[in-house]
């Protein structure tokens, strides 16, 4: 059974995926990634660990070799700024709540 909690985290989730807000902070972090040359760093990490396996590698073996790596790449700055935005949403949606909110 549901606990209002998990209703109210649910209805936030989906106001933030339905209000577009996901889809824009999924494009401010590319866009700031791509600035910082995250993507190129992460490639040659990525390119190393294969190289240093000398055998076969999966898609999957290879994400879950790299990902704590990838992660830790991502500037502080960068990380800080999506919680501001994510901050921000949870404050208008929580103050302000939509009918879509109150489902």
């Amino acid at each position: 059974m549901a606990t209002p909690d998990d209703e109210l985290i649910a209805a936030l989730s989906r106001q933030f995926v339905n209000s577009g807000e996901k889809q824009r902070l999924l494009a401010l972090l590319k866009s700031k990634l791509t600035e910082a040359n995250w993507s190129d760093a992460y490639y040659a990490h990525c390119r190393t660990a294969i190289q240093d396996r000398k055998d076969n590698v999966t898609m999957e073996e290879l994400i879950e070799m790299n990902s704590d790596h990838g992660r830790s790449m991502i500037s502080e700055s960068i990380k800080k700024e999506l919680l501001v935005h994510i901050k921000k949403f949870l404050h208008d949606a929580l103050v302000n709540p939509t009918p879509s909110n109150e489902e």
